[in-house]
């Protein structure tokens, strides 16, 4: 009973984080369309006050494009990174212990 409902944790959890990321991705493609629509004045006729370069206008989009790529690996491939990261942990847990027992084999010896 308790292993199903684990499952069942696991799985809402995932299912969680999928639609978290599809809101992301939805948010980026709204709050990046006003944003390059704004620098390209289409809100204020077509005059830009100031000298602007034309890929300052990129920055935010390519930045937080970045950001909602590792948001999708983490989602969608984040099976192999959190697998890898618990081996990782399992080994230094094991190493630490190795090490506390050498440590109070040592001190017990003397």
């Amino acid at each position: 009973m308790k292993n199903q409902e684990s499952r069942y944790e696991r799985a809402r959890k995932r299912v969680k984080d999928i639609q978290d990321w599809y809101r992301h991705l939805i948010v980026y493609l709204v709050i990046c369309s006003i944003y390059v629509a704004f620098n390209s004045g289409v809100f204020d006729n077509g005059a830009v006050s100031g000298y602007i370069p034309w890929w300052s206008s990129l920055t935010m989009p390519i930045g937080w494009g970045i950001g909602l790529f590792f948001h999708w690996l983490y989602v969608f491939k984040g099976t192999l990174f959190s697998k890898r990261l618990k081996h990782w942990e399992e080994r230094k847990i094991q190493e630490y212990i190795e090490q506390e027992k050498s440590e109070s084999a040592k001190f017990n010896k003397d």
